[in-house]
């Protein structure tokens, strides 16, 4: 065969040689990824249901404790009330004094007051209708009024809300905080602030408490309670700063990116 024929196959063998390699990449290159394309929507699908869920749980327990909080304030206050202005009727006699008149009217008077503010609460707790801002504000008042915690909140002048489903899980996480601080800290000052840029948004819940030792949060030990927390943060794009010193309180820290800034 002559030199030149012979130089000719050769490279016609390496060009074939060189495409089915180039070829074979670029197969390798698509396959993976549409391999990585699926097994993305498929973390987005398994994503999506959770936060659904998540969701779901999170208004479920707020409504439990609405109505736990109802039947509380019934029995204890106007349930008490009533039975009072009842007590008073059956006492009375032919001789009806003006005092006792006054009496009576004053604690109906206390229980269509309580009823009033009962209703007040209600509507306050529904967070899709007067947002997060005035439900936080409305839980501290609450807190107040047991006299046992004295409470201040703070936030920027350019807070802006959120969308209403992160909004709720928000609300949930800073509610179970503050639950957290009344069953374990032994506090009696809370402080809530709230800042805000266009970046970022930070809501931080302190206390004068007993505080822990943080590393007791890698041990996974009971009693912390911060795993629903943690859970419900990775949900809206939240992480969870924790700071405490055993006699010097706790400071927990959430860290929200809103959707907007979100790359």
């Amino acid at each position: 065969m002559p030199r030149q024929q012979e130089d000719i196959l050769i490279t016609i063998v390496v060009a074939s040689v060189f495409f089915i390699l180039i070829g074979s990449f670029l197969l390798l290159i698509v396959f993976v990824f549409l391999r990585r394309q699926r097994k993305n929507k498929e973390e987005k699908e398994e994503m999506r249901n959770r936060f659904e869920q998540t969701l779901l749980k999170t208004q479920l327990e707020i409504q439990e404790q609405a109505f736990a909080y109802i039947s509380q304030e019934i029995h204890d206050n106007i349930g008490q009330i009533l039975s009072l202005v009842r007590l008073n009727l059956n006492t009375f006699d032919s001789i009806v004094t003006e005092e006792r008149i006054n009496q009576t009217d004053e604690l109906l008077g206390k229980a269509i007051k309580d009823l009033r503010d009962l209703s007040h609460n209600l509507q306050n707790n529904r967070i899709h209708s007067i947002g997060i801002i005035e439900s936080i504000r409305q839980l501290l008042i609450s807190l107040e009024k047991t006299g046992r915690f004295k409470t201040t909140f703070r936030t920027s002048d350019n807070f802006h809300i959120l969308d209403v489903n992160t909004d709720i899980i928000l609300y949930r996480m800073i509610q179970e905080i503050v639950n957290n601080i009344i069953k374990h800290a032994a506090a009696n000052s809370i402080d809530v602030e709230i800042n805000n840029n266009s970046n970022m948004i930070s809501v931080r819940i302190s206390d004068n408490g007993i505080g822990f030792d943080t590393s007791l949060l890698q041990q996974d030990r009971p009693g912390i309670g911060l795993q629903n927390i943690v859970n419900r943060a990775k949900m809206i794009n939240t992480t969870v700063d924790v700071k405490s010193v055993p006699g010097s309180g706790t400071t927990i820290t959430l860290f929200i990116k809103p959707k907007s800034a979100l790359v």
